[in-house]
């Protein structure tokens, strides 16, 4: 892994959003494993759904409810698999890590972390295999069939990591034999099968007193090499590369990566996310600016010519987070709004919208929506989740 010196980084951080664009992502399509969401933010980790056999005007009357169940409060999203759906939350039971069936709400396991704090990370999906980070960094590897645990690794106490002062945001990622965690300076990598170290990023002066960033790791080939991009505490760490925060000095930037040394494309204040990482579409970002503590209302969603930085159009939502698909935006605001849009920089062209059940309106829609098998799920952090029907 090549260390890569910033560029003003130190003043992005706490960070939040990475987002690696303007190269190819594999992609995948048909046959029964066509509605899968393994990760956060997806199966290549762009927040981008590869489906297009769904109907973008289906929110128009009001949303077709398939399902709703209270699980629990966190932040945790969704990862969906062979018709099982995969996340976290806090209950009766403590922090607990749910499987439930995708097309009912159904609930067919759970495992009880032993922790009572509240969830943000997304559980990654791999083969065979569950892997979920708990808010207090004790990383398992579950059975998806039942549940059972496989191995288990307690990484602050292992890796002598301080824990952010929010918790643990980060998710777990799995790439080939490795699955990954942002921790330290450059990461720590365990072998997926067994939980034995393979690598671990060192631990330096500035990762001693300020814990790392919330970003997740993503993974890109260069030069015929697999290459890892943490956003760590200390800089990003591996062509071109978008990164954001909201907090301290907001602002976005472009960082040209694809030399030995970074160079800065652009960067301004037009766009600072704060939770939701942007998409990024025919060249342009599609993202929520703003900070979600000292001026939610004030938040707009917002377009950005990646090669230039220059800003397109903006919309006021208030706090949004959006994932997309088919050239769609999906953008779900924090007071339960859902929208469709399209993906365009010419104007905001709505398509459908509608209001999520009122009894749940007034709690924090902060976790993005996710497109899956023609269902958008949507979670709120006082542990309602929803399963909205848009298939055509």
């Amino acid at each position: 892994m090549k260390s890569i010196k910033s560029l003003s980084i130190r003043s992005f951080l706490p960070a939040v959003s990475i987002l690696l664009f303007l190269c190819t992502f594999p992609t995948w399509a048909g046959g029964a494993e066509e509605a899968s969401w393994s990760h956060w933010r997806g199966p290549n980790r762009d927040g981008i759904s590869a489906e297009t056999d769904w109907d973008p005007e289906a929110l128009a009357g009001g949303p077709r409810l398939l399902w709703s169940k209270i699980i629990g409060m966190g932040y945790s999203n969704v990862a969906i698999a062979a018709g099982r759906l995969y996340t976290m939350a806090r209950n009766k039971d403590g922090e607990c890590v749910l499987c439930l069936n995708a097309d009912t709400g159904e609930e067919i396991w759970r495992y009880k972390t032993g922790e009572r704090k509240l969830p943000q990370p997304t559980p990654a999906i791999d083969g065979k295999h569950l892997y979920a980070l708990t808010y207090d960094a004790v990383l398992v590897c579950l059975k998806r069939e039942r549940g059972r645990l496989v191995w288990s690794r307690n990484l602050i106490k292992e890796f002598d990591a301080r824990k952010p002062d929010y918790g643990y945001g980060t998710s777990p990622v799995v790439e080939g034999d490795l699955v990954l965690v942002n921790m330290n300076d450059t990461g720590i990598a365990l072998n997926k099968l067994t939980g034995k170290v393979v690598w671990e990023g060192k631990l330096c002066d500035i990762s001693k007193r300020q814990p790392h960033s919330y970003a997740t790791p993503v993974f890109h080939d260069h030069d015929g090499r697999r290459l890892t991009l943490i956003f760590s505490r200390t800089g990003l760490f591996d062509d071109k590369v978008f990164i954001s925060s909201s907090e301290m000095d907001s602002r976005g930037a472009v960082l040209d990566i694809s030399g030995d040394e970074p160079e800065l494309v652009w960067e301004n204040h037009d766009m600072a996310n704060h939770f939701s990482s942007c998409v990024y579409i025919d060249g342009y970002l599609y993202g929520v600016d703003g900070d979600y503590h000292y001026s939610i209302k004030k938040c707009t969603l917002r377009c950005v010519d990646a090669k230039t930085g220059e800003l397109m159009w903006e919309v006021p939502t208030g706090g949004a987070s959006l994932t997309a698909a088919d050239g769609k935006l999906i953008v779900l605001t924090t007071k339960g709004t859902l929208h469709i849009a399209e993906a365009t920089p010419t104007a905001y062209v709505e398509i459908s919208s509608c209001q999520l059940p009122k009894e749940t309106m007034i709690h924090w829609w902060w976790t993005p929506p996710v497109l899956c098998g023609g269902k958008i799920y949507c979670r709120n952090y006082i542990g309602d989740l929803l399963c909205i029907d848009v298939c055509r």
